[in-house]
């Protein structure tokens, strides 16, 4: 529930039609002003949940898959030098 009103906004799983809603929304609109992704896509969420479904799984240029030879290989000299933090 969002502080101060009685709007209910939908939890748990997105499904394929709301990834599509929003997907579709980001790339006619743009990113940003997420309060106003979350009303006018259509989605029943919170402007959070829209903010962190796009920045972590739905963004096109998100690298998936595994590390390539050379980024181990500065993630284990880096380590060496600074250790954990």
């Amino acid at each position: 529930m969002r502080p101060g009103g009685n709007t209910m906004f939908r939890k748990g799983a997105w499904t394929a039609q709301e990834d599509m809603l929003l997907k579709n929304y980001i790339q006619k609109y743009g990113e940003g002003k997420w309060h106003l992704v979350a009303l006018n896509a259509g989605l029943n969420r919170c402007r959070k949940s829209c903010r962190l479904r796009w920045v972590n799984y739905l963004r096109p240029n998100i690298k998936r898959g595994d590390f390539q030879e050379d980024e181990v290989d500065l993630i284990l000299r880096l380590h060496k030098l600074l250790g954990n933090r």
